[in-house]
């Protein structure tokens, strides 16, 4: 009688356990990583600018050195422009994956913290550049915010040992009974504003520009008032 393969004896329920508690503690050691290399807290949003008064006459000449800034600086950090409206002067961008750690070449995110974020899970973030009159109507304010928003999709079940390869797909069972996991199930969740890269695009356009960024220029939290 030929010798029995010891592959033969695997459960492949214990497998397919052994498989999710495998993946989950590749997130626990992933998450407590991120967090050891995060250190401290970021700062706090009222320390972070995203406006600023010029003080320039809002005219279309005055004002072309703000409006090519402002793209320059978006493309240069790897966002796409969507809508370019001189006459309402609004720039807005699509919606763009964040940067992962190991995409040390992108320019999307301002912290440490938030490339660890969109590393652990999908991040996107979309800008909006604003270039209007103050209310004196001798001056011009620069607005820039930036939003961000986090993919939600349900989990996948792992069902046999060869489950795995097939986790990034969608021929997997989802945890809430249907079939698989298709793009019709996944949503994107706001996660509100990103204030720290609010500050760095607003330095960067008003240097650009011709004009040094003021510390006490209005805050993240003024500006949302």
């Amino acid at each position: 009688m030929p010798p029995r393969c010891p592959l033969e004896s695997v459960d492949p329920q214990n497998t397919a356990s052994m498989i999710e508690v495998t993946m989950t503690l590749c997130r626990l050691l992933l998450t407590a990583l991120a967090a050891t290399c995060l250190g401290c807290q970021p700062r706090p949003a009222a320390t972070y600018q995203s406006r600023q008064q010029l003080d320039i006459k809002p005219d279309f000449q005055s004002t072309v050195q703000i409006w090519k800034a402002s793209k320059d600086t978006l493309r240069g950090h790897s966002f796409t422009l969507d809508r370019v409206d001189r006459r309402a002067g609004v720039i807005t961008t699509r919606p763009e994956i964040s940067k992962q750690y190991f995409e040390f070449w992108r320019k999307d995110v301002a912290t440490r913290r938030d490339a660890w974020e969109a590393t652990l899970n999908p991040i996107r973030r979309w800008v909006e550049v604003r270039v209007t009159p103050a209310s004196s109507g001798e001056a011009v304010k620069v607005t820039v915010a930036v939003y961000k928003q986090r993919l939600s999709a349900p989990d996948r079940q792992f069902n046999s040992s060869g489950a795995a390869y097939q986790f990034f797909g969608d021929e997997l069972p989802s945890t809430t009974g249907a079939l698989s996991v298709t793009e019709a199930d996944e949503r994107w969740i706001d996660r509100g504003r990103d204030h720290a890269m609010e500050d760095l695009l607003l330095r960067e356009i008003l240097r650009k520009a011709g004009w040094e960024p003021e510390e006490s220029g209005e805050s993240a939290e003024d500006a949302e008032s």
